[in-house]
């Protein structure tokens, strides 16, 4: 009988909690949902909840080395308020942007996204994640870009 590392354990829990969120969303356009006005009652006053998104974009990777071939989680944090935002990763490759993966913010904090790691990883392992976090349109803004570097193993030298 196979026994199952820590971070098998930690890649699973990931993988399964994008599943969730994936399920999810796509359920949400079957099974209406009560609305939420944006109010609520608080201690019998009525006070609105309209926070903004914000905060600072991160990307990081799960795990951080990846081996070309498998597939990578990309894990984003650092938002608050940010409901159905999306983020998009991407990565350069040669003169391109390639869009690796992408999510929407289901938490109001983060989301993840998986991909296949292949060999442009071993020529340029920093992939960026962008989010409109001001909703102007761009991705300019203060903490609506991070980069953050995937290594890959199985890389052929030429």
């Amino acid at each position: 009988m196979k026994t199952v590392s820590n971070k098998e354990y930690v890649l699973l829990f990931f993988v399964s909690l994008m599943v969730f969120y994936t399920v999810l969303s796509l359920l949400g356009s079957f099974i209406p949902l009560p609305a939420f006005s944006g109010s609520t009652i608080t201690g019998g006053v009525l006070s609105s909840s309209s926070a903004v998104c914000s905060g600072d974009l991160r990307l990081s990777f799960f795990p951080d080395t990846s081996d070309i071939g498998s597939r990578a989680s990309a894990l984003i944090s650092g938002l608050e308020n940010c409901n159905d935002k999306v983020v998009f990763v991407r990565q350069q490759v040669g003169n391109d942007i390639v869009l690796r993966c992408s999510c929407v913010v289901a938490t109001g904090n983060g989301c993840g996204c998986t991909f296949p790691v292949d060999y442009s990883a071993c020529s340029n392992p920093n992939f960026y994640a962008q989010a409109d976090i001001d909703a102007n349109g761009d991705y300019n803004g203060q903490g609506e870009t991070s980069v953050a570097a995937l290594f890959a193993n199985g890389c052929r030298i030429i």
